[in-house]
């Protein structure tokens, strides 16, 4: 019996010492507020990533996802786990126009967790190049 309490025990230490503890990341969801007089809202997202071109929201065929508010924005978003944590709003420096601002959070335990369930144009265009270079070579 002592073994086998032994044994159950060190399998819960390596599991426990194996786990990943989840820690908080944040993103932006950015409107452009010019676009709602269209009946949609221009959303992109900043997640930290390098390059913010072509950071909008793509479906599986490369196209535009267009959501009628910023709150049809944050309920993709909330599927996918994330909270809201603040809003504001600012000036575009370029052109003067109203820049509508959600700051987003989630727990993960990975950094491959933060894009799980949405890609944007520069994703998507990322994996086309590469599944044609695939097919080339």
């Amino acid at each position: 019996m002592n073994r086998f309490l032994l044994a159950v025990f060190l399998s819960f230490v390596g599991i426990v010492l194996f786990a990943q503890t989840p820690y908080k990341t944040y993103c932006n969801l950015i409107g452009d507020e010019n676009s709602l007089k269209k009946g949609v809202v221009s959303v992109r997202i900043d997640y930290g990533q390098e390059d913010l071109k072509d950071n909008k929201f793509v479906d599986e065929n490369g196209k535009e996802i267009k959501f009628r508010t910023m709150v049809s924005a944050m309920n993709f978003m909330s599927k996918l786990g994330w909270q809201l944590e603040q809003v504001y709003n600012r000036i575009d420096q370029v052109d003067g126009s109203p820049i509508i601002i959600w700051v987003l959070s989630k727990e993960i335990t990975s950094e491959g967790e933060i894009t799980k369930g949405f890609q944007t144009k520069r994703m998507y265009d990322t994996s086309q190049a590469h599944k044609n270079k695939v097919k080339v070579d």
